[in-house]
């Protein structure tokens, strides 16, 4: 009986050693994020972030200069990643945390992105040199709730479905707005750790009332943001207060979300 006791206790010993050294065994590792295959099409500088965060410390970027217009592959999209040499490495695998990974992402060569930007002078200028009407150049002018009227009504409305936000989203598709808001509400996007939905209301942020449309930032990181300001926070999350600059997408009258791409974000 004593002898059973004696193997029974050195079992427990042994496993609680086990799992004491298991604990402490990947000192000098890291641990690898999403797949080789879930990182494909997402941008470089997430990825880059993904590797960093999981403890990499030997991380390398190449370029694919072979974009021409960027309308099926966006600039700086992942085509690759390998971690060690080996571009099927699975997620959660540990290696040391000094191999080599290389992200490997498409983008415009050199002469590309200056044809485009000699292209888009030359296209601004036409436009410049083939009218002088004043409402032209008011086009282009940022709307806020001083300037436009129909903006002004619209971030004061109470319900997302009312008429006035569909019709402004039909009229002012394209233009840029500005205004004051804040985030009602943060998910992280899909399965990614980095992208994020955000939802906005026009003004300050309460738990109780709300104006304006869904406004909705749909799959953005932080980077996308743009945070400007002397009031740059470490996180940004619900209830933040926000100066928002932003391009008018598309409005969903199904779902009543209002799609605007972010410009610049200054916290308030």
């Amino acid at each position: 009986m004593k002898k059973i006791i004696s193997i029974f206790i050195a079992c427990i010993i042994i496993t609680l050693v086990g799992c004491a050294g298991d604990s402490n065994g990947h000192e000098g590792e890291a641990k690898t994020p999403s797949g080789s295959s879930t990182q494909k099409g997402r941008d470089y500088i997430e990825v880059v972030n993904d590797f960093k965060e999981k403890g990499f410390k030997n991380i390398k970027t190449e370029k694919m200069e072979d974009l021409i217009t960027g309308w099926l592959t966006k600039d700086g999209q992942v085509e690759s990643v390998s971690v060690d040499g080996d571009k099927d490495y699975s997620s959660d695998v540990w290696y040391s945390n000094d191999v080599e990974v290389v992200i490997t992402y498409h983008t415009f060569s050199k002469e590309e992105k200056s044809d485009t930007e000699s292209s888009d002078e030359k296209s601004s200028e036409t436009v410049k040199q083939s009218t002088n009407d004043t409402s032209t150049e008011s086009n282009q002018e940022i709307l806020t709730v001083k300037n436009n009227k129909d903006l002004a009504a619209m971030l004061e409305v109470k319900d997302e479905f009312h008429p006035i936000v569909g019709e402004f989203a039909k009229k002012y598709a394209g233009r840029t707005i500005e205004f004051d808001g804040n985030i009602a509400n943060m998910t992280q996007h899909e399965d990614y750790t980095t992208r994020y939905d955000i939802l906005i209301y026009a003004g300050n942020y309460s738990e109780t009332t709300f104006s304006g449309p869904n406004f909705k930032f749909e799959d953005v990181s932080v980077l996308d943001l743009n945070l400007t300001g002397s009031k740059i926070p470490e996180k940004i999350g619900m209830g933040q207060n926000l100066h928002i600059t932003a391009v008018i997408e598309e409005y969903n009258g199904v779902s009543g979300l209002f799609f605007i791409k972010p410009i610049s974000i200054e916290i308030r």
